[in-house]
């Protein structure tokens, strides 16, 4: 009952005939929260310190939202499951590549749906940029390029109320030495699959997702991990696809110790014909058309873009940069309006699933290719050199 618990079931609660019976956390504090804060919604929510006892006294559940601290994902996704329950679990899938795996067989073993937490699969926007404008119109001609960005300042330490706190022998049986490490697992080796996994692995699950293809190799720089127990606050990452068109470089940063410029996170494609910028905020979201590709006249008058302004460059500015670099950069924007929680449409995609209505858009055995590149990242920080992927890394 984190504060991704409470978006997670803000977003569910979208969808009328969504009920939730039962809330659990090993912190008293946050079970009491997640009571209440389901009244405001008519629900009565049986509370629980153990996932265990509440799969054993709950007969009544179809599905299970898991919003926990990543070491204990495999386990509790595992024990849903084999319980013949449905599970949406936050990413990343577990803290450990193995543990990843194990969600994997138990899905297949069990039968049960497995939705993994990369929630701009289920996006409209991202629908729309990659089904119609990347592989459909193929606006951008051949992408030749992809940057990343995860770029926001983190608090060190979340803090918590101090009246509230755990008692020790309770932290101690979840394996934490006390609340700091508890408020704030994420940072550390052990409770979490690192900054990059949990942050910077939604674009490079993008990045996967529209290329359709998994990475050949990749390297690493990082900064921030002075103590050992604890992860890098700021990691770059550069992979290597062979996509269908060629090769492409993909550059990924993922930084906790600035806001940057204020754009936020993003994925940003170069293509031979044009470029587009993707991002679950709108503003940040554009397609370019270079001065040299065909007209998009066609896609306008489908609505498949709208026509923005053309930027022009003022003559002063001309005169400064060489002619191969003068032209006009015709930005478009992308019709797609999203005015629901971010997730929402991605649990929407889990709740038809359990009623029948369509496919998962992101099981676990698709999930994993994602787990399997991000959890790389770490060994090639420690190694410091690239790092081939071996088609097999990719398996379960």
């Amino acid at each position: 009952m984190g504060t991704q618990g409470r978006e997670l079931i803000r977003a569910a609660l979208l969808d009328p005939k969504v009920r939730f019976v039962a809330v659990c956390d090993p912190w008293e504090y946050a079970r009491r929260y997640g009571q209440y804060y389901l009244k405001n919604y008519g629900m009565e929510a049986n509370t629980y310190a153990d996932f265990r006892e509440m799969l054993d006294r709950e007969r009544r559940l179809d599905a299970v939202v898991i919003a926990s601290p990543d070491c204990v994902h495999a386990e509790q996704t595992v024990a849903c499951l084999e319980a013949g329950r449905h599970v949406y679990c936050e990413t990343p899938m577990s803290n450990a590549i193995e543990g990843a795996r194990a969600m994997v067989r138990a899905a297949r073993a069990t039968g049960r749906l497995l939705q993994i937490g990369y929630q701009r699969r289920s996006n409209p926007r991202y629908l729309h940029v990659r089904n119609a404008l990347l592989h459909e119109a193929r606006l951008i001609g051949r992408v030749v390029h992809v940057d990343t960005s995860w770029v926001l300042a983190l608090k060190p330490d979340r803090g918590w109320p101090r009246r509230q706190e755990m008692a020790d022998d309770v932290l101690r049986q979840h394996g934490y030495d006390g609340m700091e490490q508890f408020r704030n697992w994420r940072w550390f080796r052990g409770f979490s699959a690192g900054l990059f996994a949990n942050l910077g692995a939604h674009q490079v699950d993008v990045v996967g997702w529209f290329l359709g293809t998994a990475p050949r190799s990749v390297m690493a720089g990082g900064a921030g991990a002075a103590d050992p127990d604890r992860w890098h606050d700021d990691v770059t990452a550069v992979y290597e696809y062979d996509a269908p068109g060629g090769a492409v470089q993909v550059g990924c940063r993922m930084l906790t110790s600035t806001r940057g410029d204020g754009s936020g996170n993003y994925e940003m494609f170069l293509g031979t014909e044009g470029s587009l910028r993707t991002s679950q905020n709108p503003a940040q979201t554009a397609v370019y058309r270079d001065p040299d590709a065909p007209d998009w006249a066609e896609w306008v008058r489908r609505e498949y873009v709208t026509q923005g302004e053309t930027q022009r460059l003022r003559p002063a500015e001309r005169e400064q940069r060489e002619v191969s670099e003068t032209g006009e950069v015709v930005p478009y924007r992308i019709p797609v309006v999203v005015d629901k929680p971010p997730c929402h449409a991605h649990l929407a995609n889990l709740f038809e699933a359990v009623r029948g209505r369509g496919q998962l858009n992101c099981p676990a055995d698709v999930a994993f290719v994602t787990e399997a590149a991000v959890h790389r990242v770490e060994a090639a920080l420690r190694e410091a050199r690239k790092l081939p992927f071996d088609p097999a890394q990719f398996e379960v």
